[in-house]
């Protein structure tokens, strides 16, 4: 999570001008992800902040309210489920 909130809060220009919050996350990430995976989860992340921006800019609802009240009861997540799954289906089986 953290590594997304560097994404969308820090604004930088190169290494020189990169914020300790951007080390201090991609260390911590670095411990958990390879390499491949840490792009998979910047591009994701990086997409998300695109189509954020992009709706907001252009003031486009992307769900009505009532269908936004479907999703209260999806609250929490296990992480041992979440995990699981990840493994299952996006890192090629590793356990």
């Amino acid at each position: 999570m953290k590594w997304a909130e560097v994404m969308t809060e820090k604004h930088y220009q190169g290494s020189a001008g990169r914020p300790p919050t951007h080390h201090l996350a991609m260390t911590e990430l670095k411990k958990y992800f390879t390499e491949e995976q840490i792009v998979e989860i910047s591009f994701v992340c990086g997409f998300f902040n695109f189509w954020n921006r992009f709706t907001d800019s252009l003031e486009i609802d992307i769900e009505d309210n009532p269908v936004m009240s479907l999703f209260t009861k999806s609250t929490a997540i296990n992480p041992n489920d979440y995990v699981a799954f990840m493994k299952d289906c996006w890192w090629n089986n590793k356990k």
